[in-house]
């Protein structure tokens, strides 16, 4: 049988904590926190996991954690918060600088790396800016 939790398929051949932590938002210690909720080692095969026992898991993850798209809509809120309240944080993730006071001078590898990311945010915030002014306008000729 296989185990499938949104996108993300659980392999049979590997442990349980291992296959968690692929998912978006869980890493190996809150995997193992899961485990230890339910009970598990945290060596547990997966070919030894039946559909309840997955069901108790995946009711678990949606009640404790904040995962996938909802993350990542709440990340790039934090961002866009940053960026538009003039935050130094904000500016700087907009320029490709590095944010936690890394050093520039001679260090170019850090800006470099970080320079797609702060472009592709950039555009997507953007984007999310323009939407909200079209639906703005919209509900301001029907107020009239």
């Amino acid at each position: 049988m296989v185990y499938k939790y949104k996108d993300k398929i659980l392999y049979l051949r590997g442990n349980l904590s291992n296959s968690l932590s692929g998912i978006y938002g869980i890493g190996t210690t809150k995997a193992s926190f899961l485990l230890d909720a339910m009970g598990v080692s945290k060596s547990f095969k997966i070919n030894y996991m039946n559909s309840y026992f997955f069901n108790c898991i995946v009711i678990l993850i949606k009640t404790r954690y904040c995962l996938e798209e909802r993350l990542k809509e709440i990340e790039l809120q934090r961002v866009e918060f940053f960026f538009l309240n003039n935050f130094i944080k904000g500016i700087r993730i907009f320029e490709g600088l590095p944010v936690r006071g890394q050093r520039t001078h001679s260090n170019h590898s850090t800006p470099k790396r970080m320079k797609p990311f702060s472009e592709k945010l950039n555009a997507i915030i953007m984007e999310r800016q323009q939407k909200f002014a079209k639906f703005s306008k919209r509900k301001k000729n029907i107020k009239k």
